[in-house]
């Protein structure tokens, strides 16, 4: 790092970005822990400590680093498949096996200079694909909105999974009104 570049005048708007740029990824990551089967704890640790130990190692003024929603869909749709319960002790030990094997093909693809593959696919096809992962992480917090738990699998379970928790918790909201009804009628 070039200690010359650093100006004190930046430092606290520096501060206050990072602050906000924290405020908005901390959520998010903890979200992509709970997408890739992990406990949202480890979106937390992922959101804060490999960006610091990066902005402290790093000779770069601008960067961007943090969790991303394609690579935690895909490794929860590997837990899927393993047929390993999310949030679970057995996922917990397993993705941290799949991230170092995608961490070695991933330094091995760039040594192969792969990179220059993505120019042939087409925007329209990233769109469908980023959408297609939006929507699954939609999907997927939409029970937990109404109390209950992450849904897991392809669409079809998903959609299975939202109107069980919601015929589940429309029951009890229902007694619930009817209950208050009749509290304020006495």
């Amino acid at each position: 790092m070039r200690y010359k570049d650093i100006s004190v005048k930046k430092i606290p708007t520096d501060i206050f970005t990072g602050v906000i740029i924290a405020l908005v990824s901390i959520p998010i990551s903890m979200g992509y822990a709970q997408v890739s089967g992990l406990p949202a704890v480890y979106g937390l640790y992922g959101s804060i400590f490999p960006i610091l130990i990066f902005g402290l190692l790093s000779t770069s003024k601008q960067f961007i680093f943090g969790v991303d929603a394609a690579p935690a869909a895909l490794v929860g749709a590997f837990l899927t498949a393993l047929e390993v319960q999310s949030g679970s002790e057995r996922a917990v030990q397993i993705v941290p096996v799949v991230s170092f094997f995608v961490g070695i093909w991933l330094v091995l693809l760039s040594n192969l200079k792969a990179g220059r593959l993505v120019s042939y696919i087409s925007t329209p096809v990233m769109g469908g694909f980023i959408s297609g992962i939006s929507t699954t992480i939609i999907f997927m917090q939409i029970p937990k909105v109404m109390g209950g738990t992450s849904g897991t699998g392809e669409m079809f379970e998903l959609v299975k999974h939202i109107i069980k928790t919601s015929s589940t918790r429309l029951n009890s909201r229902i007694y619930g009104i009817c209950r208050q009804i009749r509290s304020c009628q006495t």
